[in-house]
């Protein structure tokens, strides 16, 4: 089963199937309770402002219109960096002229944090 949920205004961009979405009860006030995981989003109507999870409607917990909707993306999927202690790079030339290299750079993440 799945539940469709419609937005007021346009869907974040960064919104992508697969990424788990939570709901806030707002109980009409300005601070919102615990997010409580609804599920996992199985498909984007951005030109219609909703989106569709994989989860049972009727099952609680239920999603309120008033309710604060937020999504997590997951990390393994969208990495941005490689992770690691030790790197082994290797340049060749392949041409049989003399060859200066200008610049190299790398993008480095603590994998043990």
């Amino acid at each position: 089963m799945h539940t469709k949920i419609t937005f007021e205004f346009s869907i974040n961009p960064s919104l992508q199937v697969g990424d788990a979405i939570y709901f806030s009860q707002t109980n009409a006030g300005p601070v919102a309770g615990d997010p409580v995981f609804a599920g996992l989003v199985y498909n984007i109507f951005p030109d219609n402002n909703y989106i569709v999870i994989d989860k049972d409607p009727s099952v609680p917990p239920i999603i309120n219109p008033t309710d604060f909707i937020l999504f997590a993306k997951d990390v393994s999927v969208n990495e941005s960096s490689l992770k690691g202690y030790y790197a082994d790079i290797s340049f060749e030339n392949a041409s049989n002229t003399k060859t200066e290299l200008f610049a190299f750079g790398s993008e480095i993440a603590l994998s043990s944090k």
